[in-house]
């Protein structure tokens, strides 16, 4: 595959992907009060077909994760996956509250985690995306986010991006909380047709700079 990015402007991509996720961080830690810690982002760029073999290897070894996919659309398009190992997902719902916080809600516990889950994928990837956007003068809209289970394993997720074609840009970012021993990973992969149109806006943000 042609290299579509030189490392002059994945450079640039990581460091206004890091102000996105470094905001996300603040947004989140409103929530729930306490700090959360958002690694620096990589970046890779591939074949489309080949992310699920990359995603493969780039998660952690659980069993099994909670879900979440949230599409964006603008100049800067694509889909976003949050993906919470499936044991971490208890932690997080004890995060933002006790029992009372589901039984006050009618719900049972398997519900509020879902609930948690998408609401921290919510957060993040509209912090995330909404800031990269706009720092390459561009306005996204986000589709609800969907959740697709709480036992998506290597399989599964193979066999959800089995159809993808064309150039994606994938970001990876790892997300941890103070005093909770909680984590989860967020990929964005960027539609084939926005590659064009964020190499151009990445060198233009790059000669703002000189």
């Amino acid at each position: 595959m042609q290299q579509t990015f030189s490392e002059l402007e994945l450079d640039a991509l990581r460091e206004l992907m890091n102000v996105g996720f470094g905001l996300a961080a603040v947004s989140l830690s409103e929530v729930i009060d306490l700090r959360v810690t958002l690694t620096v982002p990589k970046i890779s760029v591939l074949e489309a077909k080949t992310i699920p073999d990359f995603l493969e290897g780039e998660i952690d070894r659980a069993p099994a994760y909670s879900m979440i996919e949230q599409f964006f659309f603008g100049r800067f398009s694509g889909t976003s996956f949050l993906l919470v190992p499936k044991e971490e997902g208890k932690k997080l719902a004890a995060l933002f509250g006790d029992e009372s916080s589901y039984r006050d809600s009618e719900l049972d516990f398997g519900s509020f985690e879902r609930e948690v889950v998408v609401e921290i994928g919510n957060i993040v990837i509209g912090a995330c995306v909404g800031k990269l956007a706009e720092m390459l003068k561009d306005r996204v809209t986000f589709q609800p986010p969907r959740y697709l289970g709480s036992d998506v394993d290597a399989v599964k997720l193979r066999q959800h991006l089995a159809e993808n074609e064309g150039v994606a840009l994938v970001f990876k970012t790892k997300f941890s909380f103070s005093n909770a021993d909680a984590y989860g990973l967020l990929f964005l992969i960027a539609a084939n047709d926005s590659i064009e149109w964020t190499k151009k806006a990445v060198d233009e943000y790059i000669e703002g700079l000189a």
